[in-house]
């Protein structure tokens, strides 16, 4: 049996990851009928307040439940760098990555859709830009910025069947993955902030790696506590990171 691993990197989510995990615990019976065994690898990047607390009781509840704490705090780009690795040293040919936002904006269900497509793509993105996707609780000002974010993404990028180049919330076939550490080495992720999600997400295209989309639905009104995100960084450290990928200089 292959195995799906869900990669959850948090930061400071004492009010979501339990709720998080059990979403991805109540796919197990699903995800075994598809075929695959799960395992969620829990990443807590030195947050401050419980989280790795809660991690650490879910996993001694759960026997599928894996923590991975960082010693020091790297931010987006480290937990996705932590997750690749993990797959990468526990995996193997037929196996997936999941990965998505540890706020609890996300449900695990997507899963078995993004698997459907998976078997004629490598990556498969949860796209919030797709027929039928719906959008709760985001605030006007971060729908317009990330409509013009898309728009600048596209026009820069023109990756085939990607119209969400951001979202957390994506299936990576294992060999797509090694394909692309054995091309970048410790290069294959440099971003720290968001933007690593864009960086992974080109490289593997330039890779031959293949990409689809589904629709799902984004639940910021499901989150608890404040957003780490600081938007207007967020953005620079982003419409700089497309600017680069496509001049060839990451």
């Amino acid at each position: 049996m292959n195995t799906m691993f869900a990669c959850l990197p948090c930061y400071n989510e004492e009010q979501n990851i339990v709720p998080l995990v059990e979403g991805w615990l109540a796919q197990e019976d699903q995800l075994q009928r598809r075929g695959y065994r799960l395992e969620v690898v829990a990443i807590d990047d030195k947050s401050t307040d419980a989280t790795l607390e809660k991690m650490q009781a879910l996993a001694a509840e759960h026997p599928q439940v894996t923590v991975v704490a960082h010693p020091e705090n790297r931010n987006l780009g480290g937990g996705l760098n932590t997750a690749v690795d993990y797959v990468l040293s526990h995996g193997g040919p037929g196996d997936v990555m999941a990965v998505m936002d540890g706020d609890n904006t996300h449900d695990p269900c997507y899963v078995h859709a993004m698997l459907d497509k998976l078997r004629s793509a490598d990556v498969v993105i949860a796209s919030r830009y797709q027929s039928g996707a719906e959008i709760h609780g985001v605030p006007r000002h971060r729908l317009f910025l990330s409509d013009g974010a898309k728009a600048y993404y596209t026009m820069m990028l023109s990756v085939p069947k990607v119209r969400d180049y951001t979202c957390g919330y994506r299936l990576y076939k294992f060999a797509a993955l090694q394909k692309a550490r054995q091309q970048y080495g410790s290069r294959l992720i440099t971003q720290r902030s968001f933007a690593c999600m864009m960086e992974l997400l080109y490289k593997l295209h330039r890779c031959g790696c293949t990409f689809d989309e589904v629709p799902f639905s984004l639940r910021y009104d499901n989150k608890g506590g404040e957003s780490k995100m600081r938007v207007l960084r967020t953005m620079k450290d982003s419409l700089k990171t497309a600017w680069l990928l496509r001049r060839d200089k990451l």
